[in-house]
């Protein structure tokens, strides 16, 4: 009798102890305690910093140069200090246009609105020039000559046609007055002035 009121007890002490195990499992307090916390997401953050962070300044206005100054800032001198003055050069007065092909004459050549210098041939330059130049008489045209007077001027198409005297007739002659030379052309020993061509003195060695 004692052996199986034992058992009998035990048995009904397990079976308790599972229903009361069942009873707690299935509670919601036993499932909510069990369950996993869940992680708070972390928030995204803003490039450069929250508002009051380092790191959250304000863009710079572009300046027109890398590395230049800022605009609105003067470049030269002082800040707030005008430079100096940039002085102009003042231009001279204009040349009067002349006459196309003309040029005055050259210091030297007498005065201006004064008489010519004076200049005369000796007794035997004539002779010695024509022996000079005696050779080539025979190819001159006497009826195409032109006619060179004292006081006149050398004709546009004659000016190129002249030689300068050669420096050993040159060296027994009368020197010419300053601003004049001595030339050759087709008979004639002319002292003329090479800026205006007006004739001072002709010798005709074919007269």
């Amino acid at each position: 009798m004692g052996p199986k009121l034992n058992l009998s007890f035990w048995h009904s002490a397990v079976i308790c102890v599972l229903l009361g195990a069942a009873v707690i499992l299935g509670s919601p307090v036993w499932a909510t305690a069990q369950a996993p916390v869940a992680q708070p997401s972390p928030q995204a953050q803003p490039q450069g910093g929250g508002p009051g962070r380092p790191g959250n300044r304000p863009s710079r206005p572009p300046s027109g140069k890398p590395g230049g100054p800022p605009p609105g800032r003067p470049t030269g001198g002082r800040p707030g200090r005008p430079g100096p003055p940039t002085i102009q050069p003042v231009p001279g007065p204009r040349p009067t246009p002349g006459r196309p092909g003309y040029r005055p004459p050259r210091p030297g050549s007498g005065r201006p609105g004064g008489p010519p210098p004076p200049y005369a041939w000796r007794p035997g330059d004539r002779d010695r020039m024509r022996r000079y130049y005696g050779r080539n008489f025979g190819y001159i045209n006497r009826g195409r000559r032109p006619i060179f007077t004292i006081g006149g001027f050398i004709p546009f198409g004659d000016r190129g046609y002249f030689r300068p005297v050669p420096p050993g007739l040159y060296g027994y002659l009368p020197p010419p007055p300053p601003g004049y030379v001595m030339g050759y052309f087709d008979g004639y020993v002319v002292i003329y002035d090479p800026v205006s061509y007006s004739v001072l003195n002709v010798m005709d060695l074919l007269d």
